[in-house]
């Protein structure tokens, strides 16, 4: 638990969203090297108890897809707008805000007509209120931004959602018994709705999943409930056996949901980068202790951060290793069906 609550600069002002706008449907560097199973440094839904889970846009950018109804309006985080919505998930039930952010060639008519790579994206701490992911003071738009218009980085939708209902009921981005379906809401409800309302490639080479610390887990989590759905997955400073207070995380359907329970039977064929700082020995050991239990096809890598440690300043400075690894490991934007 102490490795996953104390992240500095979560960014409390990212939490005062200033609506400015609203429509009903949202509109429509060497890369890093990959190694096979064993880590290497280098430079640079879930079943409950009671059922199973199974850039800056234009005002008026182009659309293809049909919403569902969901409403989205514009929060503004610092210079830069970000979607934003609340979702109620049909399959869940649950209800919780999620943020998309599109870089500049979403809205560029050079891209009409095209589905672009997407990543969801996972906070750190417990995500109930905010997705530090959203703040452009995190780096991670701006690496974008300026790789898409070079071409050493994809331009890639982001999408990131709230991780928890409430501070206080914190389920590690699964179902438990007797609580929230946090799982099939992340697992179901949020792709289904993305594909509803944005551009992006299908699963598998189309989407890539990230997070930091907690987010991390989740990330991991989710990848390994889907082995096909995602082509690259990213855990900054991650942990793999759940830290939760919830009582729930002992029982045993919960504990076969843990990733370091799944890696090992998994068939994803997906990329994985593990961030770790080299002044952070809990998080290196994690990341060297798991992903050796990632059987083929599935390949890994370690990237070792140089001073890194298991704070938000360190996670940002990831960011061109992280955007990079994404780049090369999944599919550019490409025509949609």
């Amino acid at each position: 638990m102490p490795r996953r609550r104390p992240l500095v600069a979560l960014c409390a002002a990212a939490l005062l969203v200033v609506l400015t706008g609203c429509s009903s449907a949202a509109d429509g560097a060497a890369p890093v090297a990959a190694s096979s199973t064993s880590p290497t440094s280098a430079p640079g839904g879930a079943p409950s108890s009671a059922a199973p889970a199974a850039s800056t846009a234009s005002p008026s950018p182009p659309q293809r897809h049909v919403a569902d109804g969901q409403v989205w309006t514009q929060a503004d985080f610092g210079d830069q707008p970000v979607r934003q919505t609340v979702l109620t998930g049909p399959s869940s039930g649950v209800t919780m805000t999620v943020w998309v952010w599109t870089p500049p060639q979403y809205s560029d008519p050079a891209y009409a007509g095209k589905d672009f790579p997407v990543l969801f994206l996972y906070p750190g701490g417990d995500g109930a209120t905010y997705n530090n992911w959203t703040d452009r003071s995190y780096g991670a738009q701006d690496v974008v931004s300026r790789g898409a218009a070079d071409g050493s980085v994809l331009p890639l939708v982001f999408v990131m959602p709230e991780m928890q209902v409430s501070k206080d009921v914190d389920t590690e981005c699964t179902d438990m018994p007797g609580q929230p379906a946090v799982g099939t809401f992340l697992d179901t409800d949020l792709p289904r709705m993305v594909q509803d309302d944005f551009r992006v490639l299908p699963p598998g080479r189309g989407w890539g999943i990230s997070g930091a610390s907690a987010g991390a887990y989740c990330a991991a989590a989710i990848a390994l409930r889907h082995p096909d759905q995602y082509g690259a997955v990213v855990s900054i400073a991650g942990y793999f056996s759940m830290e939760t207070d919830l009582p729930q995380r002992e029982d045993p359907a919960v504990r076969a949901l843990y990733p370091s329970a799944l890696a090992p039977t998994s068939t994803g064929g997906a990329a994985w980068l593990f961030v770790a700082g080299t002044d952070s020995p809990e998080d290196v050991r994690a990341a060297k202790e798991f992903a050796p239990l990632l059987p083929p096809p599935a390949t890994t890598q370690t990237y070792l951060q140089p001073g890194g440690e298991h704070l938000t300043t360190s996670f940002k400075a990831a960011m061109p290793q992280v955007l990079q690894f994404f780049s090369q490991h999944l599919s550019p934007p490409a025509p949609g069906a």
